[in-house]
């Protein structure tokens, strides 16, 4: 079984807001059809997303993100977290 990732989460590549999309979906026992008509996206697009597919759509990224509770920060330097 693959180790559910830590937050935050460092988002450098499209595959890595994939992941943690998918592992947020998951931690609220989502399938994608359930994300998908909570967000108003098709199954293909998360499968597509969650496989890091570099040519999506951000509109519809950011959909997901909301849709799942995500924020989704721009920063100069690391997010300093709590230990």
């Amino acid at each position: 079984m693959k180790e559910n990732i830590r937050y935050p989460y460092r988002v450098r590549l499209v595959k890595y807001l994939g992941k943690a999309i998918q592992d947020t979906r998951k931690r609220k026992k989502m399938r994608q059809s359930d994300l998908a008509d909570i967000s108003g996206t098709s199954v293909k697009f998360i499968s597509d997303v969650e496989r890091g597919k570099e040519t999506i759509q951000m509109d519809k990224a950011f959909v997901l993100i909301r849709a799942l509770g995500l924020k989704l920060y721009v920063t100069p330097d690391s997010i300093k977290t709590e230990k």
